[in-house]
Order: structure tokens, then sequence, then C-alpha cells
């Protein structure tokens, strides 16, 4: 990275292309969102230095709960899952809520920031010229677990297959040790020797706090890793130990240099995930004209099929593929704007 001339991402900062820019990158399982949400929010607040990307595991949220990051973390866009779906449409929910991941990327990154995917254990988005994959594997005693895993990581393989060109940082729990040998630590070690991944801990002499610790079981781990395909583009990393930390996780930090290389994305791409602070809207579906609705979606959604019926034809490529779904939200968008009511939804401090 000799000859480069990095900078942090200030507040005033004008993104240009091809700068590079040093981000720093946390990765934290919040065993909740009640327990982790006051780490998070003294993270962004007081942290020793700005944390441009956070990458969250285990929030608990439902799907219907997933906008509270909006409200509690302004001025980040949000991309990611709950794993509650499940369990939420099979009826009353009983018993411990589990799962979930997010990202969350400051929102001065917009122009250079896209979801690729999101699914109940990971989530991909594209930043600058980072692929960033924030990922929540199955514990000790998961069912299937380790056909989950392989599940897991043949989907990451895909995503780092079609971008190729872009430095790999994955981030997140994977609840083993990559230091002891068993079924689930083999499998994940042969992916990074496949892959061409490097452990971020291994970059930089420690020692370092361990990542998981449970004070009342009198036991410590290291699970939670950052692998990345660039050694070279990694400057830092770190475990911290906060003290408004409720979770039995410690938030483990690099700072990476990022290249802007593309002067925007689609708004599409970010339009449902950048935070505000006001006057954020919601559709009344059960207010909505859904013959309309349905009459606009069907309008609008024959011309797309005869699209993909014309792309069939053709090698289809990424682009061409973004496209068409560019326009199938925009049709779905457009059908709601003019069939279903909408209002915005009151916060009241308690």
């Amino acid at each position: 990275m000799e000859g480069l001339q990095k900078q942090p991402l200030m507040a005033d900062v004008s993104l240009k292309v091809n700068d590079m820019y040093e981000l720093s990158i946390v990765s934290y399982n919040m065993h909740g969102y009640n327990q982790g949400i006051q780490c998070l929010r003294d993270l962004m607040l007081n942290g020793s230095k700005d944390n441009d990307i956070y990458m969250l595991q285990e929030h608990w949220l439902t799907p219907s709960k997933l906008d509270r990051f909006n409200y509690d973390c302004p001025g980040y866009l949000t991309y990611g899952s709950s794993a509650m779906g499940s369990a939420v449409e099979s009826g009353p929910l009983y018993g411990r809520p589990f799962g979930g991941v997010m990202i969350l990327v400051n929102s001065k990154l917009y122009k250079c920031t896209r979801l690729l995917s999101a699914d109940e254990r990971y989530v991909a988005v594209i930043v600058g010229n980072l692929l960033l994959i924030n990922t929540y594997m199955p514990c000790v005693g998961s069912i299937n677990r380790q056909l989950i895993y392989e599940e897991v990581l043949q989907k990451i393989a895909l995503c780092i297959d079609d971008y190729s060109h872009l430095v790999v940082i994955i981030g997140g729990d994977f609840n083993v040790d990559l230091n002891e040998v068993n079924p689930a630590s083999n499998l994940l070690n042969q992916f990074t020797k496949e892959k061409g991944l490097a452990r971020c801990d291994e970059l930089f002499a420690g020692p370092y706090l361990s990542t998981y610790y449970n004070e009342s079981l009198m036991c410590h781990s290291n699970i939670d890793f950052f692998l990345t395909s660039s050694a070279a583009a990694i400057t830092e990393f770190n475990v911290i130990d906060p003290c408004l930390n409720l979770s039995d996780h410690r938030p483990v930090i690099v700072s990476c240099c990022c290249r802007v290389d593309r002067t925007s994305y689609s708004d599409v791409n970010n339009f449902n995930h950048l935070s505000k602070d006001s006057n954020i809207s919601y559709l009344r579906w059960d207010r909505a004209d859904l013959t309309q609705y349905q009459e606009f979606c069907r309008l609008q959604l024959s011309e797309i099929m005869q699209d993909i019926c014309d792309a069939e034809k053709h090698d289809v490529s990424n682009d061409m593929i973004d496209s068409l779904y560019d326009k199938l939200v925009n049709a779905l968008l457009s059908s709601a704007d003019r069939s279903v009511p909408k209002y915005c939804k009151n916060f009241y401090s308690l």
C-alpha cells in the first residue's frame, strides 16, 4: 500500500473516485438487542475513534422490529435480516429469541455502498472495493450444525467467486475456535485455505483478550474472527472490553484501506436502508385498495416478465440481473404509492 495516501472518513468528507480511505470495522455479538444496544451506542458516541462499519450478530429481533436500528443508530445505513421469521409465522412466540445479523454502514458511504445478499446466517455488502460479509454460525449442540455450516460457507463462497475482484473481509461469530481440531473448525480452516483468506488476528502481534467470556461459568474462548483476502489492506486489529458491555462477547475491531472506485450505486439499493431522524413513513396495508394494487402490479410486472424472457436468450450478467431487480423493486414501490396510504409512526419517551 505504499504510495497511497490514506485518510480517515471525516464528517465533512466528499468521497472521490479512486481515493483511498482508512475505515474502521467492528464485529460484535450483541447477545440480544437490549443487552447490546447500550454498548453499541457507546462505541458510536464515545469510541476512541470513529467506527465506520458495524457487523452485528444475535440481535434477536423479529422482522417487524428491525427498524429499531434506524431509530437507535441515526446516521447509519442498515442491512440485515432476522432469524425469527419462521417462528413468527408459526404462531405465538415462546421461549428465548435467537439469531439475526445486521451490518451498519456510515451514511457518508451510501454512494459507494450496495447490498448483495441478506440471509438468516449472513449478510453481504459492497463498500467501495470491499466485499464485507457478516456471519453468525451455529453453535455446538445446534441441530444439523455441520450441514448448516456447509450451506452457509457455500453461499459465501459463491458470493466471493462472483466478486473476486474485490477485497474480501469476513467478520462475525463463527462459534468455533480455529486453533482447535473438530469438524466445524476443520471445515472453516479448509474454506479459508481454498479461498486464500488470512486471519486478521494473526497479522499483528498479540496477545489479545478473549472474544467470548462468561463470568458465571468461568469460561472464555476465541470464536469471533475477521478473515481477509488481502493482508496488505488490514492496518490494525484489536479486541476491546467496553465498560457498558452487557453481552458475553467482546467487540473485535479491524482497520482497513478502502478505495472508492464508483461514484454511486442505484438509489434503489439504498433507499430503504438510509437512516433518518424524522418522518419515517409506513405503509398501511390494512387500509390499502388491494384490487387497485394488484392491477398496477400486473401491468408493470408483465412488462418486466417480457424483459426476463428476452434476457434468457442472451448471456445473463450481473449488471443485467441488477437492472431487472431495480425494475422489479420500482414496480412494487410505485404500485404501493398509488394504492396504499402511509402514516408516520410516533414514539414516546416513557
